[in-house]
């Protein structure tokens, strides 16, 4: 009786007969099969008696009922609307679930929330496709490799909702595509992007470049081209210790001398360094103001050194003239 039935619905599918039915879900057979309430109605149903669809199959009857099952094969096994394909070679439930499987599962002593499930396996029993939902619960989506391990994830509740490409070796490309090998794990090949949150990268960003090494250093952020800002803030050591006591404050004689022969100040970097070195905003700033508190040193002591001079001269001017 059950390749009759197969061959009628082969008939019904393929060859657009003109023989409209039901299957009810009584224990089978041809009494099962019975015409549609509406004799007009082409469409196949199994367990509905006016299908609105060219196939349609009916679930558990009563989504808010809870229903007693033996165990999660019995729920499973009793849940199963679509079977489609070569049988699982490792299928664990009595139901002998197929290639493309899809199951209904009502709220139950097992699951206490109804849940949907669709599969899809390969031929060696392994899951590739794979999407779950709960109701009044979260949903997850699924693809996997050959091996069973997750390629791409979907997972919602009712809090969040996060999308995970798995494998080391993965890549994301938005508008557009891109021949391989793809050079970036992220590439955006056309449009704007615009990052409203905070963006915290932990590695080197490159605009305009992918170079982050100068000479010894590598740098966190490389940008080929200009860049414009209202303010820069830059954390460094300053020179105070030039006001220190121990300071070895040069005297304008040997600095003179050093100019003569250098062509700059000591401790500041000549042109040629700052042309083929590049300059370090904050190194230079502190060198800089290393340089203000020499010169302010220069001028206290000069400024002493006149004093003394105006004091000498009013002495002298002051003495009687002989």
């Amino acid at each position: 009786m059950k390749n009759k039935i197969t061959i009628l619905l082969f008939g019904i599918l393929f060859f657009n007969t003109t023989l409209h039915a039901q299957i009810s879900t009584g224990a089978g057979g041809a009494a099962s099969i019975l015409p549609n309430s509406s004799t007009t109605n082409t469409n196949v149903g199994i367990g509905v008696n006016n299908p609105k669809a060219k196939l349609e199959i009916a679930g558990f009857p009563a989504i808010n009922t809870t229903y007693t099952f033996l165990n999660s094969d019995d729920v499973w096994e009793k849940s199963i609307l679509l079977n489609i394909g070569t049988l699982r070679e490792n299928s664990t439930t009595t139901s002998s679930e197929r290639l493309l499987t899809f199951f209904d599962a009502p709220p139950s002593n097992i699951f206490p929330k109804a849940q949907t499930l669709l599969a899809i396996v390969d031929r060696n029993g392994n899951n590739r496709l794979r999407h779950n939902a709960r109701t009044n619960g979260d949903s997850n989506f699924r693809l996997c490799d050959r091996a069973q391990k997750i390629v791409l994830e979907v997972y919602e509740n009712e809090e969040s909702a996060f999308l995970t490409l798995n494998k080391p070796e993965s890549y994301f490309t938005v508008g557009g595509t891109q021949a391989w090998p793809v050079p970036y794990k992220l590439m955006v090949k056309n449009g704007n992007s615009k990052f409203e949150g905070a963006v915290y990268v932990d590695t080197n960003l490159g605009i305009g470049t992918s170079n982050f090494i100068d000479g010894s250093d590598t740098y966190k952020l490389s940008v080929k081209g200009k860049v414009r800002a209202e303010e820069v803030k830059v954390y460094n050591t300053w020179a105070d210790y030039v006001f220190a006591k121990n300071y070895d404050l040069k005297p304008l004689t040997k600095v003179e001398e050093y100019i003569a022969q250098n062509g700059h100040l000591p401790n500041v970097p000549s042109a040629k360094e700052i042309t083929e070195k590049g300059l370090e905003l904050g190194e230079m700033a502190k060198i800089q103001q290393e340089k203000i508190e020499e010169l302010t040193l220069y001028l206290i002591q000069q400024n002493k050194e006149i004093e003394e001079l105006k004091s000498q001269m009013k002495l002298l001017l002051a003495a009687p003239k002989k």
